[in-house]
């Protein structure tokens, strides 16, 4: 269109090109029969480059008087675009999925020999948790389930008190725990730990246990994360002196190799559990990679106490683990919502492989003899050493959709960001404020400035046995900032104060250096990434990653792995030398 023409076009004219670009649009979405199809039409129109968009370069040759009237113009076919195409889109959808029941339609009329194709496969949860059971069962464990020895409901005594987690300890963070009165009393069980000490309670020593079962969290639901999963628990209990670490760590390393095959590497690392003394965590070497399978430890004396047993005449090891986390390491799943979804065609991918163990399956040793029925019928062998035999006996129904669509190559995973200090937003801060907690023998509420807009945070700290309130106030102090509020026995706690503990169990402040400013981060050269968010600090377990590697030096420096850690005003110290800070 040349510069006259252009200076003769009136908001009617534009208003009448967008109804054409709006018939084609329309004449054009009735022949779609997919739904890409349809929002590749969409971006074709509504696109930055698409004609609807194209019409308002013609802002420029309209008289002031219409100017105003085409954004109208186009917003209205905009709109009529949109409805045309969310319209179409839910007829495809529902389209679809009436195709694809017709596809996964079953007649449940059928004998199962004559739609054996059909007949599903075993769910990779309950071979799992067969297999684990089949290992301790072996070696004279008994097998505790039901409401009555395993309830899911349970008090606060048997989930919490009872397993060395008093009334201020950080496990009963309310955001982790579903309570279900008022008084804190009933929650549904967060571990199947609780289980050890109602057998404890009813069976007298020497005892083999393992107890599975469903428990619950308070977490976002994700590929890693669910409100309700299931732990496996075992409880080994002896005449003090029959049972050691090294009887814990040969119990661990022949139920892996049970579980993964007996050419598997095991390690395992320094930990910390309310119940168990020592306590450690357990990896396995697997395709390729170290993974954190589960958790172990000898039983606490004071565990033993509260049950009612004399730790001076028993002893013994307790270990857990997470089914889900098993069967995804094992099958290489990595969504946990798929456990849940009842889809058939998730369920047919995984072979029974556990009779003849991982590596037999492996190297492709499972046998596959066709199995003969007792009335002379051959049946097909519903075990099978892979997924491409599944396909090639036609025991696995496709989606369509999978057929059409060419199989995209999927990305490398990212390399795992290295856990060190620099995760931690540790701070300067001021106590302003302290008090005694009114229900608690060992803490003190705080309220400490870190020079935050929302004014200052209140944390509660167990530090009653080491100063008195007046030591407090005024004081400054070093404050972990990124961990999530709880309550510590009713009191809101946002943060954690830094302290030098020795090995006689003194405790002292780390305190920043004179000219430290309210607010200003702490460094370690060398270590100058972002922190993690609140949620990561958790569910990543950073604290057991970093703080081992937090001490004081000979001269009382606060150090990660020996480098100072400063502020703008120097080293930060303590009084303690040679001290681990927490």
């Amino acid at each position: 269109m040349s510069t006259a023409e252009e200076q003769q076009i009136s908001i009617d004219d534009v208003s009448e090109e967008l109804l054409g670009h709006k018939r084609d649009f329309d004449e054009k979405m009735a022949e779609v029969t997919t739904l890409a199809g349809a929002e590749a039409l969409r971006r074709e129109y509504l696109g930055k480059k698409g004609p609807i968009n194209k019409v308002m370069g013609y802002m420029r040759v309209l008289s002031n008087e219409d100017k105003p009237k085409l954004g109208a113009v186009v917003n209205e076919v905009k709109s009529q675009v949109e409805a045309t195409v969310a319209e179409r889109m839910q007829k495809l959808e529902f389209a679809d999925i009436e195709e694809q029941m017709k596809l996964e339609r079953i007649d449940v009329t059928k004998p199962g020999l004559i739609n054996s194709q059909d007949i599903g496969r075993r769910h990779p949860l309950g071979m799992t948790l067969e297999k684990a059971l089949d290992i301790f069962t072996k070696l004279g464990y008994d097998t505790v389930t039901g409401c009555k020895d395993s309830p899911e409901i349970e008090t606060d005594y048997y989930c919490f008190e009872a397993l060395n987690c008093p009334k201020d300890h950080p496990a009963r963070d309310m955001q982790d725990t579903f309570y279900l009165t008022k008084d804190l009393e009933y929650m549904l069980r967060t571990h199947t730990s609780a289980v050890q000490i109602r057998q404890l309670e009813k069976r007298k020593p020497p005892l083999r246990i393992v107890a599975p079962g469903r428990v619950y969290r308070k977490d976002d639901i994700d590929a890693t994360h669910s409100l309700m999963f299931h732990q496996v628990e075992i409880l080994a209990l002896e005449k003090r002196g029959e049972l050691d670490l090294g009887h814990l760590k040969g119990t661990v390393e022949h139920f892996l190799k049970g579980m993964f095959g007996p050419n598997i590497q095991v390690r395992f690392r320094g930990s910390f559990f309310p119940f168990t003394e020592p306590s450690m965590e357990v990896d396995v070497f697997f395709r390729g990679r170290w993974l954190e399978v589960l958790g172990c430890g000898m039983v606490d004396p004071r565990v033993l106490e509260m049950a009612g047993i004399d730790p001076e005449v028993y002893s013994g090891f307790a270990a857990g683990f997470g089914l889900e986390r098993f069967a995804m390491v094992m099958h290489q799943i990595t969504d946990l919502r798929e456990f849940t979804k009842n889809d058939v065609r998730f369920v047919k991918q995984f072979p029974h492989f556990y009779d003849d163990g991982l590596e037999a399956f492996l190297e492709g040793k499972v046998d596959n003899t066709p199995v003969v029925d007792p009335r002379g019928e051959t049946v097909p062998q519903p075990f099978v050493d892979s997924l491409e035999e599944l396909k090639e006996r036609g025991d696995v129904n496709e989606a369509p959709a999978a057929e059409e669509t060419p199989k995209r190559k999927k990305k490398a995973p990212a390399p795992a960001a290295e856990i060190d200090v620099s995760k931690l937003d540790i701070r300067v801060g001021i106590i302003q404020k302290a008090w005694e907690h009114p229900e608690a023998d060992k803490l003190f509420c705080e309220e400490i400035d870190l020079g935050e807009e929302g004014g200052p945070r209140q944390i509660a700290s167990g530090l009653k046995a080491h100063y008195n309130v007046e030591d407090l106030e005024g004081r400054k102090v070093l404050v972990l900032a990124n961990l999530k509020a709880r309550k510590l026995v009713g009191f809101p706690s946002h943060g954690m104060v830094l302290c030098a503990v020795n090995d006689d169990g003194k405790v002292v402040f780390v305190d920043p250096p004179e000219g430290a400013e309210v607010g200003e981060r702490v460094m370690v050269a060398g270590f100058d990434g972002e922190p993690a968010t609140e949620n990561q600090v958790i569910k990543k377990k950073m604290l057991d990653a970093i703080f081992p590697d937090l001490k004081t030096n000979d001269e009382g420096v606060a150090t990660y792995r020996g480098t100072p850690i400063t502020t703008s005003a120097g080293p930060c110290k303590s009084e303690l030398s040679n001290a681990s800070i927490s």
